[in-house]
């Protein structure tokens, strides 16, 4: 008898370890959160900082994802990264993606950020470049890589030849002269010409959205396979990231400290004030045309127009198709 009980009473030891490992296991696996990994493609800044509010304020964590933000800068392209299995999402422009795909590569975008182009062509107004065509002949400080083909695309629309001058980071060539016409993104360096001391009525800005070239910058990107196989992350991280914009611009106090935060531990010559420029720049380059509930949504308008620039310029063959390139992932959508 006392032997019997004693088997009994191992045996309910033993279920209810098993019982207990198996309620360990399921609980374990409920609550773990999927990694993924969101490559920028810049520095840190306010530029990011919706991104950076999803993170800080708990929003990834709540859609069940531990999300990875790795840092761009010079030498580093966010889409080649993506392209190379080195993170699961990036930022980048359009016209890059656009490029790329017809090219042949998977990418896809899942949501457009930027909806009216940043980019400038800045003189001063004792130049005497009171328009495009007087650009000709000049020197114009021009950036690489996919930054340039705008330029390009607008000098031979004007039919003028300008003296090309890479340009880095600085204004410092327009500041001392060495060009006569410099590059600038409206939310970064035409604010740096303020923080140097010039006044912005000494300078004449040429606005390519205004130019009848208003290309879609930022947007988020993945691989069409990551796309297809893991459709529910994608509309995770998705859904989560717009809100992190939309939370930016409800709480700009908030989003400005997880944006310096992140400067200055990546200790980047930066400071509140610009960064506090930036962000209202980024919530009227967002939010331009669709306002927050809008935000994500690519122009098939403007679509078509980068694909006919970039055809004009040789560097596409045939226009992307936007239904396979395209493949926003919102709520209630695939």
């Amino acid at each position: 008898m006392y032997t019997g009980n004693l088997n009994k009473h191992r045996v309910c030891i033993i279920l209810s370890g098993i019982a207990a490992l198996l309620l360990m296991s399921w609980s374990g696996t409920a609550w773990a959160l999927d990694k993924v990994s969101l490559q920028l493609h810049w520095v840190h800044q306010a530029q990011f900082a919706g991104y950076y509010m999803a993170q800080d304020a708990g929003l990834y964590k709540d859609a069940g994802l531990e999300v990875k933000i790795i840092p761009g800068g010079p030498g580093i392209d966010s889409l080649d990264n993506l392209k190379n299995g080195k993170c699961d999402f990036a930022t980048a422009w359009l016209i890059g993606a656009i490029e790329c795909r017809s090219r042949g590569i998977p990418f896809v975008l899942l949501a457009q950020l930027i909806q009216r182009s940043a980019l400038l062509l800045i003189t001063f107004e004792d130049r005497d470049i009171d328009s495009i065509k007087e650009m000709d002949g000049r020197r114009v400080g021009l950036w690489g890589g996919h930054f340039n083909i705008l330029p390009r695309a607008l000098f031979k629309r004007e039919g003028i030849k300008v003296r090309e001058v890479p340009q880095n980071v600085s204004i410092a060539p327009l500041l001392q002269g060495a060009v006569s016409v410099a590059s600038a993104m409206y939310y970064n360096e035409y604010h740096q010409f303020y923080q140097a001391g010039v006044d912005y009525d000494e300078l004449k800005v040429f606005a390519f959205a205004d130019l009848g070239l208003n290309f879609p910058e930022d947007g988020i990107y993945t691989m069409q396979e990551f796309r297809e196989k893991k459709a529910d992350i994608c509309r995770r991280f998705v859904e989560a990231s717009l809100n992190g914009w939309r939370l930016t611009f409800a709480r700009p106090k908030q989003a400005l400290q997880s944006v310096m935060k992140r400067v200055d531990g990546a200790n980047l010559a930066s400071n509140l004030a610009h960064q506090r420029w930036m962000l209202r720049a980024m919530q009227e380059l967002i939010s331009f045309r669709v306002g927050q509930q809008g935000l994500g949504e690519l122009s098939a308008a403007d679509f078509a127009l980068v694909n006919r620039v970039l055809e004009d310029m040789w560097l596409i063959s045939a226009p992307v198709e936007l239904n396979s390139f395209y493949q926003p992932a919102r709520e209630n959508q695939p």
